[in-house]
């Protein structure tokens, strides 16, 4: 891959150009998808989870369909049959690393190995995949990134994996699983290792992040536009420090409210009171799950507002305002419903996420989109990723 396509000039401004506003707009129906998803979970637990790849192919086709830019709906191409190759590939791989931990450590070591070897590459095939089969406007997607890219954006995250299982295996390797004391000693003995890749994690992940959201935005192409992104590793880690102090104000207050809470309670419903045991359980229970909501909107919102707020093309300006409050909110309402009727309220919780993040993003063109033209380089890249990801077919959803 060429210096101009792994790190593309500034795009010139120019002020002269006209400005306008595309509009966004998804307009599923809860109703609608409900029906989609009740008949795709059938197939799927039908025919053993081989209907898989069929159930995304038509949830895909109605979330483009109902995804407008400008008025004008996204297409989705991809063939089942295609991605069903794909889909059984990560079968193979991720029950291989399964199984392998009851054979042996050193046979989960090596499977993880391969798997880190042919991962990266895998992930790029899938990014090509699903960008090559997305249209709007008749003009298909495409994707820039090379492989040796997509390897160098993984690596921060397979060092602590690393570490996790080639601790596992030294250690573990030989121990008698029935002797309780030997393998006390063993997960002891590990123990340092464990943490050593824990602190490793959390200090590379906002890296990786970084160059993962980087190597992405900046391969996104269409017609004769090519992503922008400047988002440098120092505001992911900024981030990643809120984040993790968000995280631990949140799990102290947890901790409090226990501490509190049941002592309390128990005084009011007796220590043995089934009642009490029962309130604590749940109060517990809706704190936590209100933690983790909070936790994840404050993660989804702002890694969404912080890349799109960092992309751009030559003619194409995107802004996210996505709320953590309207998030939050909004999480707790699906979670609460879905507990309610079972599990049935899920298709109109996702239609409902995906509205909300569709509705904080803005884009800003510049001139007129009808004079934008696919370059003949873009022909060639689209006919090679076509290739590329008809063989394997993987959709990884990343």
């Amino acid at each position: 891959m060429s210096e101009a396509l792994t790190k593309p000039q500034e795009a010139p401004v120019n002020n002269d150009s006209p400005k306008s506003q595309l509009a966004l707009a998804f307009t599923a129906s809860g109703s609608e998808y409900f029906r989609i998803w009740v008949v795709n979970l059938l197939l799927i637990i039908v025919t053993l989870g081989f209907f898989m790849p069929f159930a995304k192919v038509r949830r895909l086709r109605y979330f483009y369909a109902n995804t407008l830019i400008d008025q004008q709906p996204l297409a989705f191409h991809g063939d089942p049959w295609k991605m069903l190759r794909g889909y059984l590939l990560m079968l193979l791989l991720f029950g291989g690393y399964a199984v392998s931990g009851y054979v042996s450590p050193w046979a989960a070591l090596g499977v993880f190995l391969l798997l880190a070897l042919l991962w990266p590459a895998l992930w790029r095939s899938s990014v090509r995949f699903r960008l090559h089969n997305t249209s709007w406007r008749g003009l298909r997607f495409g994707f820039a990134g090379d492989t040796a890219d997509a390897y160098k954006a993984m690596l921060p995250l397979f060092l602590p994996g690393l570490i996790f299982v080639a601790a596992n295996t030294w250690f573990l390797s030989g121990v008698d699983d029935s002797d309780p004391q030997a393998m006390k000693e063993a997960l002891e003995a590990q123990l340092p290792w464990i943490l050593l890749g824990f602190v490793l994690m959390a200090a590379l992940f906002p890296l990786c992040l970084q160059m993962i959201k980087r190597y992405q935005h900046q391969g996104y192409r269409y017609a004769d536009q090519q992503g922008q992104f400047s988002a440098g590793a120092g505001a992911f880690y900024k981030f990643g420090a809120k984040f993790i102090g968000l995280s631990l104000v949140g799990f102290i207050c947890l901790g409090v409210t226990a501490a509190v809470a049941v002592p309390l309670l128990g005084v009011v419903f007796g220590n043995t009171g089934m009642g009490g045991a029962v309130l604590i359980g749940l109060l517990f229970t809706v704190v936590y799950v209100g933690l983790l909501s909070l936790l994840g909107a404050y993660f989804t919102a702002r890694v969404q507002n912080l890349s799109w707020n960092a992309t751009r093309s030559q003619a194409l300006v995107f802004s996210s305002s996505l709320s953590v409050a309207s998030l939050t909110a909004l999480i707790m309402k699906n979670l609460l419903l879905m507990i309610v009727t079972l599990g049935l309220y899920r298709p109109f919780a996702v239609v409902n996420v995906m509205a909300l993040r569709l509705g904080a993003v803005e884009v800003e063109v510049e001139g007129n989109i009808d004079a934008w033209r696919a370059s003949a380089a873009l022909s060639t890249e689209a006919t090679s990723g076509e290739m590329a990801g008809d063989f394997f077919g993987i959709d990884m959803g990343l």
